[in-house]
């Protein structure tokens, strides 16, 4: 905006013929007027920047989103009140008459509203507010007429691997933790997504993600690619992901630019990897666990299922026949186990007869987890895991007073017209395989007949769930083939999809 003498000379006649017509109180107070009669009288107009249209990386680290006009001389210049992107305050200066921001604040606030690093343009809403400087000291405020549109794309984002990804970590499946020999390799979900069943080990347990072409078991080829996060030690549950030469994160002199984040508490956990949006989160795991011991045989069988609680707890409620009576198996593993079952074992301190202890992960060795069994030979007990901290407790109950010829499953899949039996597997423990041939309800019930049922609550269904809340309504199920498991004793069930 340029000032001379002349337009000075102007604007004090001006002042004169106002204070002789009545309008100088309209001059003096131009905050009477609201902001688009404002914007109107001055002549203020908003337009997109030369940099609207953001692309990383800018050449100089700044955008100007937004120019602003005017052609009244009365204005000598703007000063920024605030402005916003998509409802978001961000930091600006003025140049001349644009508006500046800093590029990496507009890829904060893009990358936090949509959870995403994609490379992808996002259409933004620009709200401008300014005071517009007069030439004769005042100043008036111009905004809500200051929306102007613009874009920004981030940095492009690495390809995606053909051979997948893998942790390293302070996990029990790469053994000591971190050995590179042994990359735990993650499952592919969908295109650009992965996920990978982990076991902590303490407190803090430290990862980094590695590009599956990179494992041939150095460390020299897994460290061109890693991956981790921008700030070391970084516990959130969810996270963005910086890689190898990020250039929103170049490293210093003294580290990668990746830093470690940390899986927080001992258990078990999901580790998901999506490489479309550069994100990763970790979540509790809850897997299927079932018991491998004198009620098996020793063998393993899928028929002994642990019913969840939620939470990432699991009870089963039975008669414990002898002290060293049980281990727990970790269902993720079934289809890899082979001759190997007891690689996957849970236990604890071999032959221990304590109420309550650590659970212990054989870690592919089945003699490091013991087994375990309550303090009385024949009693009746609550067996219970809590696998966010891997411990177990032994409850001892009084014996039950009921039993049952039969325990069936039944409903709409069969028009509530025929009983499918289950079989008892352990004293109060029963379980079947079956078809449902639609979607609807179910129930368990006892003796062919009413008087002793089981269902859930009101408006439950089974979804992605196996489980639920013990209640007198029908289970919602869709249409597939089962693993029915049902204990008597405590109303408690599973209903597992057979895939």
């Amino acid at each position: 905006m340029k000032r001379n003498i002349l337009y000075g000379f102007v604007a004090m006649a001006s002042l004169l013929l106002a204070s002789c017509n009545g309008d100088y109180d309209d001059w003096a107070s131009p905050q009477a007027y609201d902001a688009e009669s404002a914007a109107a009288k001055y002549g203020v107009t908003f337009t997109p920047g030369p940099d609207a249209d953001v692309v990383m990386p800018t050449s100089d680290g700044y955008a100007n989103i937004v120019t602003i006009n005017s052609n009244n001389d009365a204005i000598s210049g703007f000063t920024i009140k605030s402005v916003t992107i998509d409802g978001k305050t961000i930091n600006a200066t003025m140049d001349n008459n644009n508006v500046n921001v800093k590029a990496s604040d507009l890829s904060n606030i893009i990358r936090n509203e949509y959870n995403s690093r994609a490379y992808t343009k996002r259409a933004l809403k620009v709200v401008t507010t300014v005071a517009a400087n007069l030439t004769n000291g005042d100043a008036v405020t111009i905004d809500m007429a200051g929306n102007t549109d613009a874009s920004f794309t981030p940095y492009q984002t690495p390809a995606i691997d053909p051979k997948g990804y893998f942790v390293l970590g302070d996990f029990a499946e790469n053994g000591a933790g971190w050995d590179v020999t042994k990359p735990v390799m993650m499952e592919k979900v969908s295109d650009g997504v992965y996920s990978v069943h982990v076991t902590t080990k303490g407190d803090s347990n430290w990862f980094k993600f590695y590009c599956g072409s990179d494992a041939d078991g150095t460390w020299n080829s897994a460290n061109k690619h890693q991956m981790g996060c921008a700030v070391n030690g970084d516990n959130s549950r969810t996270g963005f992901v910086v890689y190898t030469d990020d250039p929103e994160n170049p490293k210093t002199s003294d580290d990668t630019g990746v830093q470690t984040p940390v899986v927080k508490g001992k258990g078990q956990f999901k580790i998901t990897l999506d490489m479309n949006n550069l994100t990763y989160t970790v979540t509790p795991d809850e897997s299927k666990y079932y018991l491998i011991g004198n009620p098996t045989s020793w063998g393993l069988s899928l028929n002994c299922m642990l019913y969840g609680e939620g939470n990432n707890v699991y009870s089963y409620t039975y008669k414990a026949t002898n002290q060293w009576d049980i281990k727990v198996f970790d269902g993720k593993y079934y289809s890899v186990g082979g001759d190997n079952i007891w690689g996957y074992c849970w236990g604890g301190v071999n032959g221990s007869t304590a109420a309550s202890g650590d659970l212990i992960y054989a870690d592919g060795n089945g003699d490091n987890a013991g087994a375990i069994g309550p303090n009385e030979k024949g009693g009746w007990y609550t067996f219970t895991i809590n696998m966010n901290n891997n411990t177990y407790t032994w409850k001892a109950i009084d014996a039950p007073t009921k039993s049952y010829k039969n325990v069936s499953i039944i409903g709409d899949f069969n028009k509530w017209g025929g009983d499918v039996d289950m079989k008892e597997v352990v004293s109060h423990n029963w379980y079947v395989r079956a078809a449902i041939s639609s979607d609807g309800g179910l129930k368990f019930r006892a003796n062919h007949d009413w008087a002793t049922s089981w269902g859930t609550t009101k408006d439950f269904s089974l979804g992605d769930s196996y489980y639920g809340p013990t209640g007198s309504e029908n289970i919602t199920v869709p249409a597939g083939t089962y693993d029915f498991y049902l204990n008597d004793i405590t109303g408690r069930w599973n209903i597992v999809a057979v895939k």
